[in-house]
């Protein structure tokens, strides 16, 4: 994606929010937030990426592009080489240790 793109933001996802309490851009930071509790379990790491995508980074130095929530799964299931279940025990219990 150019810069252009990232710099005119990014469509509207089923997953985006349907409320405007938060700015768009304190929002997409908040989701981020979630996200890397979600992934840390797996040593993986997401950052914003010009407002549009997410950029996914793996202990190892490996490094994708997502534009959406789907895709970034897809991709951390790619970069570990297995799926990830949202319920395995491991995932909940880190996520419990957390709170």
């Amino acid at each position: 994606m150019c810069g252009l793109c990232g710099l005119l933001g990014e469509d509207l996802h089923w997953s985006d929010p349907l409320g405007d309490k938060l700015p768009r851009r304190r929002e997409r930071l908040r989701r981020i937030a979630a996200i890397n509790q979600v992934l840390s379990a797996f040593r993986l790491k997401v950052e914003d990426f010009q407002g549009a995508s997410y950029l996914l980074l793996g202990a190892t130095g490996k490094q994708a592009l997502a534009s959406g929530l789907d895709q970034l799964w897809q991709a951390a299931e790619n970069m570990l080489g297995r799926p990830l279940d949202p319920l395995d025990s491991h995932l909940l219990d880190h996520l419990e240790s957390a709170v």
